[in-house]
């Protein structure tokens, strides 16, 4: 997750499209917070303005939700204190006729903000037009936010330093750009303002005929197995390992249940109840198969990742005159 400050949006500003390509509208999952892209994003940005760095972001868990607007699980973001805002951002080739709609749901609270950040023919090079809206939502339940319907107090900036060329008043999205230019430019909205946590899922935003909508879910994680020896004499231990990995490599620590299916049986069934991971993020057991027995683990569903399994590994027993 990346902080938004003015030196971002003015490296990124070379980038804003003078037109965007149409392509189908579509829904992407996001596993976590590893968007696809770098057109939209979560970020966390300063609640009064975009020229004060902010600062604390927010930390970020993916939780089960279930009333979540898209999938199973949504993002919740906590903030450290108030003053500072977390959301998405979207880069459009038109803020205008853009999509820009998420849903929240505010733990307690629920004070947020939007910002627009775009340029247009009316302006002068390094001049950039900056919106301000409060937005609002009500604690404990999903609700959709949609920014662009707020009304923003409008001025005039030099992009690169923050200067103040003036104010232009009060005026939503669509009649602010009727009257001073369309263009391209950064959407950006979010809660936390007072401090208060919430969660975030289902962010649309794009341009007519290429909206994405980011269905936010869990991460993609492997659960492996390890057998100290994978043929023993009858009755000899044998320590099986287990461990669920992410994307990049990186242990877990979930815990996991052994679950074992004997030579002649049809099925695994659970040999134990669930064992915890130890500090270096594996599970440990130690089994005496008494035949020939094929051995996996399972990693319970949690908040942040689905139900899996892991291959099985076979350890044949060897009896006395085999």
């Amino acid at each position: 997750m990346r902080r938004v400050t003015t030196t971002v949006l003015l490296a990124l500003a070379g980038l804003l499209p003078l037109s965007t390509p149409a392509h189908a509208d579509e829904v992407v999952v996001v596993p976590g917070t590893s968007f696809p892209s770098g057109d939209t994003y979560l970020s966390w940005f300063g609640c009064d303005d975009l020229f004060t760095p902010a600062v604390g972001g927010p930390r970020a868990t993916i939780g089960l939700e279930e009333a979540a607007p898209l999938g199973a699980r949504a993002t919740r973001l906590a903030l450290a204190g108030g003053g500072t805002a977390s959301g998405p951002v979207g880069r459009v080739g038109s803020v205008a006729d853009a999509t820009w709609s998420w849903w929240v749901r505010p733990v307690s609270g629920g004070q947020g903000v939007a910002h627009v950040w775009y340029v247009s023919s009316e302006l002068e090079d390094g001049e950039v037009w900056v919106g301000r809206a409060d937005l609002g939502a009500t604690a404990g339940s999903w609700q959709q936010v949609e920014p662009a319907a707020a009304t923003f107090t409008w001025t005039r900036h030099v992009a690169a330093t923050g200067e103040s060329l003036g104010s232009e008043g009060a005026a939503t999205v669509d009649a602010f750009t009727a009257e001073h230019g369309d263009g391209p430019g950064y959407l950006l909205s979010g809660f936390g303002c007072d401090g208060a946590g919430f969660a975030v899922d289902a962010i649309s935003v794009g341009d007519p005929g290429s909206v994405t909508t980011y269905d936010l879910e869990g991460v993609p994680v492997t659960t492996t197995i390890g057998a100290s020896a994978d043929r023993v004499a009858e009755g000899a231990e044998v320590v099986l390992t287990g461990s669920t990995i992410d994307s990049g490599q990186r242990a877990t620590g979930a815990p996991l249940r052994l679950e074992a299916r004997p030579e002649g049986a049809a099925d695994f069934a659970p040999v134990r109840e669930v064992d915890p991971a130890g500090p270096d993020g594996r599970v440990v057991a130690t089994v005496s198969p008494g035949r020939t027995t094929a051995y996996r683990w399972f990693m319970p569903a949690t908040g942040y990742a689905d139900a899996t399994w892991s291959p099985a590994v076979e350890v044949r027993v060897t009896r006395q005159g085999d």
